[in-house]
């Protein structure tokens, strides 16, 4: 038989039980778009971590200390001498509360020397104004979204404004008075830091204001990104357990780990219902091949061969396979782009996910080879789902089959 024979046949076997057949499909399609709506979200977010981390630059590690262990200047002269090294950046950081109208929101601190600003936020731009003063106590930078906050409709914050910074214990709260100078054009994050959601102050303002008297972390960029493991041993010769090190290389690698974790998990769980789906194929198709027991009789007695009849009920398979799979690729890579945003707004319930997640932009990424792939496993599932009661079909017995009523 020829090909488009076969086509035609399928087509009038699904058109003769058009709801059965939509049902089947719809099983396919919700499998399939599972997958892809799924597994594209982590692939969204390992590629936003990832570009965020490269933004670093392969030659660029952090320090922090470890337990009780502190970080002041004579670290970072010390850390500064050692061969290898560039220079070193030491923040210091805290977080604040700042009220609105009827709202209150909390955002990070980072006290950074305003000369290393841009080695500390690469490519950022300021919007308006400009930087703060290195010896300026009341002077800060803000991001964009900490001057307009994505649920905010009016502005929060403006250029030369004064506004009240709150911190510590909520009950009996410590507050500064600052005057934003500047503010960030939207950005993101560098730096493992969300600079759209962070106020930027001197350090010396943000250790007086907060107290501190040693560094939250230091930021060490070497002098090409060879030298990043010796920096490392002569660090760890130096320090011991006192610190943490991390690299861009093993973050790199840690996100890679987790993210993958996550994608074959949340797939696994998606391609369940695509299994369910093929469960639902071989039924229809026992129901089917039952229903039309003479017509196979039929075929078989005017000359079909055993591999005809197979080919003819498998091709319903395959149709609904082809169908399902197609439509689950375009409504799950519609309903990917609408999965963040849902997040984003905390699914109307919880302010705090919805505020965790707003930090944390990101877009769905739906690879070509993904497609590929999901269509091809749902195109499988489909044709080994059918191909039992195919086989069962194209085994009877002519004079059996023509006597069945």
């Amino acid at each position: 038989m020829r090909s488009s024979d076969i086509f035609k046949w399928g087509m009038r076997g699904i058109r003769q039980r058009k709801l059965r057949a939509a049902l089947t499909i719809l099983g396919i399609m919700v499998g399939t778009a599972a997958v892809i709506a799924l597994v594209s979200q982590t692939e969204g977010i390992q590629g936003n971590i990832l570009d965020q981390v490269n933004r670093l630059g392969s030659n660029t590690l952090t320090v922090r200390p470890a337990g009780a262990a502190i970080l002041t200047q004579a670290d970072v002269d010390k850390i500064s001498q050692m061969p290898g090294v560039d220079y070193v950046i030491p923040l210091s950081t805290a977080a604040v509360r700042i009220s609105g109208p009827g709202v209150v929101k909390s955002f990070a601190v980072i006290g950074v020397d305003p000369a290393q600003f841009y080695a500390l936020v690469n490519d950022a731009e300021l919007e308006e104004g400009r930087l703060y003063e290195p010896i300026s106590f009341s002077e800060v930078v803000v991001g964009h979204e900490v001057k307009q906050p994505q649920d905010m409709v009016a502005p929060l914050l403006s250029i030369d404004q004064s506004v009240t910074l709150e911190f510590g214990s909520l009950s009996n709260p410590s507050r500064r008075t600052v005057q934003v100078v500047g503010t960030i054009a939207p950005f993101g994050s560098a730096a493992l830091i969300n600079v759209d959601e962070s106020i930027f102050m001197s350090l010396r303002a943000v250790m007086s204001t907060f107290g501190r008297s040693s560094y939250s972390l230091l930021f060490v960029r070497t002098a090409s990104a060879d030298a990043v493991d010796s920096v490392v041993s002569s660090i760890k010769a130096s320090y011991g357990s006192t610190v943490n090190i991390n690299t861009v290389k093993q973050v790199t690698e840690t996100v890679t780990s987790i993210t993958g974790a996550l994608t074959v998990l949340l797939g696994a769980i998606a391609g369940i219902s695509l299994f369910v789906a093929g469960i639902g194929i071989t039924n229809i198709m026992f129901v089917s091949v039952i229903e039309r027991t003479r017509e196979i009789g039929v075929l078989k007695a005017v000359g079909f061969k055993r591999r005809d009849v197979l080919y003819l009920f498998l091709s319903e398979a395959v149709i609904v396979g082809a169908v399902g799979g197609a439509m689950g690729i375009a409504v799950g890579s519609a309903l990917s782009y609408f999965i963040p945003a849902i997040l984003s707004r905390g699914l109307g319930r919880s302010q705090v996910i919805a505020s965790a997640i707003q930090s944390f932009d990101y877009a769905p990424s739906i690879r070509p080879e993904m497609v590929v792939m999901v269509f091809a496993f749902a195109m499988a599932v489909s044709i080994i789902a059918g191909y039992y009661p195919a086989s069962r079909a194209s085994k009877m017995d002519p004079v059996v089959a023509l006597r069945h009523e």
